[in-house]
């Protein structure tokens, strides 16, 4: 359950969001379970912070910063999350269908059982990733690099552009 104090300072903005986090470095913010469907969180500063199980279903997450971050469970169908920074975050059962997640850097992330089916990753980063069960059907995946990444179980079918390395 997301904390209140933490869900009003973010409902206030993102810029009062981004300057509070510049106040506690150490601060790990609970927005778990939050809804925040829709949401405007276009440059948030959401690094280690806990998303898992929130419905970010057609937010707009572009440029943000979710390094460390934990999104399990979390549902971000369709999500605007171009050029997001989502660096060793737990991505795990983490529902992301047609989401748009252009130059995406998923760099040491975990990804089990992520759900990215028909989604957009063209020129996203896998640097050392561990895929698990991922699904990846449809998704474009053209000028992708999976440089050292740990795949198993993954399933591409139809995806645009699929060129594992490890």
């Amino acid at each position: 359950m997301a904390n209140k104090e933490h869900l009003a300072v973010l409902k206030r903005g993102i810029k009062a969001w981004n300057e509070w986090r510049k106040t506690d470095m150490l601060l790990r913010p609970d927005l778990s379970g939050a809804d925040l469907r829709g949401a405007d969180l276009v440059y948030a500063n959401f690094t280690e912070t806990d998303l898992s199980g929130a419905d970010l279903r057609k937010a707009n997450l572009k440029q943000a910063y979710l390094t460390h971050a934990n999104l399990g469970g979390a549902n971000l169908e369709e999500a605007a999350m171009g050029r997001a920074d989502l660096r060793a975050a737990n991505l795990s059962e983490t529902r992301m269908a047609r989401a748009d997640l252009f130059e995406g850097i998923f760099a040491r992330s975990l990804l089990y059982k992520t759900d990215l089916r028909d989604a957009c990753l063209r020129d996203s980063i896998f640097l050392k990733a561990f895929l698990q069960d991922v699904d990846l059907s449809g998704a474009d995946l053209s000028g992708s690099d999976f440089t050292g990444a740990k795949m198993n179980g993954v399933k591409a079918v139809g995806a645009k552009g699929f060129k594992a390395r490890s």
